[in-house]
């Protein structure tokens, strides 16, 4: 019988649990028994849900994380390193685990000292600074939740065979509604409802959902929308709830630890207003309670949300609110259409998404990495941090310089 090896997992993150979190906790659930979870997190949430789960987990603060901010303090950097390396010692482990950019601050470098094979899991596309601060390039192996994340890394030169793009997954859950959103809400049985889940922060765009439910609603139709989740926007969106006089059509129902539910009462579409998305896991928990999804054609939903076969896309820009109108209204007033994506949408999250095949692959990369060598040399470890600097030189020097020779050559050419 093969022994089962400890794995190291490295996880940084507000104190909750949402996107990244769900994953993390969704993988640890459903690994086989080859591996045994050791979790290092600053996030208190997190532990006290692994802890009841029987996880080994250890809090920390992680305050090297302020680096982002154009700080360094040595001191932080060298005992997380120190404690990195305890932890790694004391369980004997045989792979480390980084769910998320951040902690490749230190754990790039402590992997490479201790021997140990490490891979990174991206779950949103970092910019230019952060990729160079974090020393992603260093990361033995990347994984990706899409290709939109994966995208900026590879053409910086990090190697494709290193690079693997895993699609998050959920599990497959009992289709029958568990509450009436109508009845719970008080809203009429002939109103159509929409939803959207996410937390109520600036990207994820619910002014837009508002303002186009402004647009949908006359004196025919008066549909309502429902948001699930809490954040720093919430007053800025009462504000506009009540400056566009929608106080009885728009519900604000906060955080729902029962998402799912709330997605299976009884709503007849959900939609997004996010002006950015690395993956969009919820728009898959849509599908998957039958729901038709209208949603933005950026970052990586279109590799979740097929245009006219599980649900339709509109562009971003200035016409992102007429376009999400037009939409909705489209799909409101042709339930044949809407039910056929609905369908669609299920059937797709379950064959190609589950949480079963996304564990599988990520531990046949496990498996892959114990089983061979740390391929890097000190030289190339070193070397693949400036590839990111290579890129700033592009784009901030010669692409300007190239700019502007083609501009003179024009205007010699127009003499």
């Amino acid at each position: 019988m093969q022994q089962a090896k400890h794995l190291l997992i490295v996880h940084y993150g507000e104190q909750w649990i949402r996107g990244s979190e769900s994953c993390l906790l969704n993988l640890i659930s459903t690994l086989c028994h080859d591996y045994i979870p050791v979790v290092w997190t600053n996030n208190k949430v997190m532990k006290q849900q692994l802890q009841a789960q029987g996880i080994l987990t250890y809090l920390d603060t992680f305050e090297l994380i302020h680096l982002q901010q154009g700080t360094f303090n040595v001191k932080h950097w060298m005992s997380l390193c120190k404690q990195a390396s305890q932890i790694i010692d004391e369980h004997e482990i045989k792979l480390i685990h980084v769910n998320s950019g951040a902690p490749c601050q230190w754990m790039t470098l402590v992997a490479k000292a201790k021997g140990v094979p490490m891979l990174c899991q991206l779950h949103s596309p970092y910019n230019l600074h952060d990729r160079f601060t974090l020393t992603l390039h260093s990361a033995q192996r990347i994984i990706a939740v899409s290709h939109a994340v994966a995208t900026s890394l590879l053409q910086e030169g990090y190697p494709k065979h290193k690079l693997s793009v895993v699609h998050n997954g959920i599990e497959y859950l009992n289709q029958s509604p568990c509450l009436n959103i109508r009845s719970r809400l008080a809203i009429p049985h002939q109103a159509k409802v929409l939803i959207s889940v996410g937390s109520l922060i600036k990207r994820k765009g619910f002014d837009k959902l508002i303002q186009a439910l402004a647009l949908l609603n006359n004196n025919q139709h008066q549909h309502h929308l429902v948001i699930v989740g809490e954040g720093s926007e919430r007053l800025n969106l009462i504000a506009l709830i009540h400056q566009l006089q929608l106080q009885n059509q728009v519900h604000l129902v906060g955080e729902q630890s029962n998402v799912q539910q709330w997605l299976q009462g009884g709503c007849d579409l959900f939609v997004s207003g996010a002006t950015s998305e690395a993956f969009g896991l919820v728009l898959l928990e849509a599908a998957q309670a039958g729901l038709a999804v209208v949603a933005p054609n950026v970052g990586g939903i279109p590799e979740v949300i097929q245009h006219k076969h599980t649900g339709l896309l509109y562009n971003q820009g200035e016409q992102a609110i007429p376009e999400m109108v037009d939409a909705i209204g489209t799909l409101l007033s042709d339930p044949i259409l809407r039910n056929t994506l609905a369908i669609n949408g299920a059937k797709i999250a379950q064959q190609r998404f589950s949480l079963a095949s996304n564990t599988a692959h990520i531990q046949a990369i496990y498996s892959q990495l114990i089983s061979g060598k740390v391929e890097q040399t000190w030289f190339s470890w070193s070397c693949a941090l400036f590839r990111p600097v290579r890129t700033f030189c592009k784009t901030r020097c010669l692409n300007p310089i190239k700019a502007l020779f083609i501009k003179k050559q024009r205007g010699l050419h127009e003499a």
